[in-house]
């Protein structure tokens, strides 16, 4: 375990990763969150921002155990973080429309989708950090 890399990683992909949350939140998701009576209009920000980093360290560790199998690089880097985007999304985020009254179907798969891209972007960064080329 290169536990320098994924400290660093972790600080990084955790900047990263709640600038991306905001922007998406903020400008994407925004009114589609306030159109939901279900959804708290002011969550606790500094947990949003913990969770953030959480999860960047869950992808930094992952990233230091089977990321090698992916390929080196920013390229290996993607191609991991679209497959971890893709774990971790699919299939629980497609069953909360289940679980959850009044949840969207189509909001389920919009959802799956920019998490697999969001954890691809964070994948590439993972791997340009890395400094080793395929």
């Amino acid at each position: 375990m290169n536990t320098r890399r994924i400290l660093i990683g972790t600080i990084v992909l955790g900047i990263v990763s709640n600038a991306i949350d905001w922007l998406l939140n903020t400008y994407f998701w925004g009114t589609t969150w306030t159109s939901m009576a279900w959804v708290n209009q002011t969550p606790p920000i500094t947990w949003l921002i913990v969770g953030d980093f959480c999860a960047a360290l869950m992808l930094m560790l992952a990233w230091d155990k089977v990321g090698a199998s992916f390929g080196r690089g920013p390229q290996g880097g993607l191609k991991f973080g679209l497959a971890a985007g893709a774990f971790i999304g699919f299939p629980a985020v497609l069953f909360w429309q289940m679980y959850i009254k009044d949840f969207p179907y189509p909001l389920a798969w919009k959802l799956l989708i920019i998490g697999i891209v969001f954890n691809g972007v964070l994948g590439a960064i993972a791997g340009m950090l890395d400094g080793k080329q395929a």
